[in-house]
């Protein structure tokens, strides 16, 4: 019997610290899990059960061993190991097997990204998740981190004491202060910002285009970490040229709205599919072809 483990990852870079969360489905019993870390840790890892247990694991290279004697999901939370490089910003080094959500806060400045392994984004109110394929590559960033007011003085004479001999009236000379605000990080690096976006934005669109006009005709991949809900899912859109509205694909898979659109997500995470809104409705396209075993 093949076994069956569903693992998503997303990483959080944030201005106060980044994060790695990967969560680990396994439909079948088993006595140990084997996840691939995407990125090296920094600290102590935890891992949690569906109860909110912690789980003990053990870390061997960039393997963690978590014994588990049965199913279920857990999740896997830590901080990772971030590098100063030479320019002064923020280096990660990602080595990873599966498919990885990138969300990055509106207060991080992206100074190194792999633009061809993008293979979808999303605005939310905060900042834009990214959806990268897997593969070796490094992220650079700079976090915006809060600065206070720096204050300078401009006097433009000593404070002294004068004494009229006449009247005994003293005058004092007052001094004149400013404070003067540093500018943020995000304002000094406004054009490289600019840039990134342009940049990023062009490559995106030509992905899509190439998609477009690809149609379903994607090359194979192997499916890994897919559950039999999601592959009866990756299956039928085949069967149904690549593409179909979310109604329609529901009708020949007799399930039910919600078992389906959790598994269409699932796979939208997992890079395999991507949803298009066209007015109330969804259509859901398959940009990689699985090839089951």
């Amino acid at each position: 019997m093949t076994l069956t483990i569903l693992i998503s990852v997303m990483i959080y870079l944030l201005s106060n610290g980044s994060l790695v969360n990967i969560n680990v489905t396994t439909t079948q019993s088993v006595a140990l899990l084997n996840v691939t870390l995407p990125v090296e840790p920094l600290g102590p890892i935890i891992v949690k059960n569906a109860s909110d247990s912690t789980v003990p694991a053990l870390l061997i290279g960039d393997h963690l061993v978590i014994p588990v004697f049965g199913n279920g999901s857990f999740i896997i939370k830590y901080t990772p190991f971030v590098m100063t490089s030479p320019n002064g910003y923020l280096v990660m080094n990602v080595s990873s097997p599966y498919p990885i959500g990138l969300f990055i806060s509106d207060n991080v400045l992206i100074t190194k990204l792999p633009l061809n392994l993008i293979t979808n984004f999303t605005r939310v109110s905060n900042g834009i998740i990214l959806q990268l394929a897997p593969g070796n590559y490094s992220l650079g960033f700079i976090p915006e981190a809060p600065t206070a007011p720096t204050i300078t003085s401009n006097t433009t004479t000593t404070p002294t004491t004068t004494t009229n001999s006449t009247t005994g009236i003293r005058n004092q000379t007052q001094v004149i202060s400013h404070v003067t605000p540093k500018p943020s990080i995000i304002s000094q690096y406004i054009d490289y910002i600019i840039m990134i976006v342009i940049a990023a934005t062009v490559v995106l669109l030509a992905y899509l285009f190439v998609i477009r006009r690809r149609g379903p005709n994607v090359e194979p991949v192997i499916v890994e970490g897919l559950n039999p809900t999601d592959k009866e899912v990756l299956k039928a859109l085949m069967d149904m040229g690549g593409e179909a509205y979310q109604a329609d694909l529901q009708r020949k898979l007799n399930m039910p709205k919600a078992t389906l659109w959790r598994a269409i997500r699932r796979l939208e995470n997992a890079g395999y599919v991507q949803i298009i809104k066209e007015g109330r409705v969804n259509k859901i396209r398959l940009i990689k072809r699985p090839k089951f075993d």
